[in-house]
């Protein structure tokens, strides 16, 4: 019997119409012929990263990246038959995956590159550049290693990138920097006749800021797809119900340490959402949820499995009553950004920490929608 979404104490809504409206939005901001790589590591940052690939494959999105081979691998065993680019450096043990799967590898290194090209399989490859990230890939420096993976057989130069340090900080000179020595290095394989048909480097920020000189061949917007930090839509709400009501008197501590001591008599509402959900533990008393269209400030310390908070100001607050713990559209107080500006961290780190046991519903062409009913549309 499955349990109905009234039933069940927590759960995240991905809104996949939001979603393919962002893909829109980003792709009208590009040059005629520019590709898009959408990023879906990390489970497509904590959303579900089959949904979300299903849903952006159908939205025109042309390349989906992931950063780990097993990654790409659980797309394609479930159906995925887009181009999939590894992110991460690839080792040896990876190169019989990566054709088995057909995957293409990030190559860093000369050696790599070499043990690929004895496969004869013609495998297509994007050659990573360390142009200032200095975290993978080729030197900047280094245009002969370069210029030798290129000239390889057996295997095909797609594509060539590097990675943004600072896109997000236009403040700082490292961007410029590091996009002049991406186009010196295109420049100088252009005269060579080494022309890798897509070079990118352009993540959200320098997609969507600094299109006329970064969009190259292909852009790879991660989190403005999702509707973070950018004029998008935000994909992730994160919902609980309230599971306990109790009056308590003043003087009475609430939660853990009893970092919070009521003033006067007060209804306190327990919700079934906490750290273990990936709802950040942060310091006490700090942030709302909203239950019937009232912000109820948190009590002490978030618990593992829930949190307690002032519901005296929600009206007929009962037990079962939805509470929006994050839901930037219902309000900017509870927003996936102000949530990581609170507990001092990202968008990115938020999303991407929700819990595999919190119960995903998706919205898909207005309709609310189980996994088993949405794959069978999207199939």
């Amino acid at each position: 019997m499955q349990l109905e979404i009234t039933q069940r104490p927590n759960w995240i809504e991905i809104d996949l119409d939001n979603l393919q409206s962002n893909i829109a939005y980003v792709k009208s901001k590009l040059s005629p012929g520019v590709k898009m790589l959408m990023p879906v590591k990390a489970d497509a940052y904590g959303h579900g990263s089959l949904a979300i690939s299903l849903a952006a494959i159908e939205a025109g999105v042309d390349f989906l990246g992931v950063a780990h081979l097993f990654e790409g691998i659980a797309l394609r065993e479930n159906g995925i038959n887009a181009k999939i680019l590894i992110l991460g450096p690839c080792q040896e043990n990876d190169l019989p995956f990566l054709t088995k799967y057909n995957l293409t590898p990030s190559v860093s290194d000369f050696e790599i590159a070499k043990k690929l090209s004895t496969l004869n399989s013609q495998l297509s490859i994007h050659i990573k550049i360390d142009t200032g990230m200095h975290r993978f890939g080729i030197k900047y420096d280094n245009i002969e290693e370069i210029k030798k993976i290129c000239r390889l057989p057996g295997i095909k130069v797609e594509g060539m990138y590097s990675h943004f340090a600072t896109a997000d900080m236009p403040e700082h000179s490292a961007m410029e920097i590091q996009l002049v020595r991406f186009d010196r290095i295109v420049e100088n394989l252009k005269k060579e006749g080494i022309c890798p048909p897509i070079c990118h480097i352009a993540n959200s920020a320098a997609a969507l800021s600094f299109t006329s000189r970064t969009q190259y061949d292909m852009v790879r917007p991660g989190i403005a797809l999702y509707g973070y930090g950018f004029s998008g839509k935000p994909v992730l709400r994160l919902r609980s119900t309230v599971r306990a009501l109790r009056m308590v008197e003043a003087g009475e501590g609430v939660s853990y340490g009893h970092f919070f001591v009521t003033q006067k008599n007060m209804l306190v509402a327990t919700i079934a959402i906490g750290y273990g959900d990936g709802y950040l533990r942060g310091e006490p008393n700090e942030g709302v949820i909203f239950i019937k269209g009232k912000a109820c400030p948190i009590l002490g310390r978030v618990c593992m499995d829930a949190c307690m908070v002032d519901a005296s100001e929600a009206p007929d607050v009962q037990i079962g009553d939805i509470a929006e713990c994050i839901n930037g559209e219902f309000s900017p107080q509870i927003s996936v950004e102000e949530f990581a500006k609170r507990h001092n961290t990202i968008s990115y780190e938020v999303t991407t920490r929700m819990a595999r046991r919190l119960y995903r519903i998706y919205r898909y062409k207005g309709k609310m929608l189980s996994w088993d009913e949405l794959r069978k549309l999207l199939n």
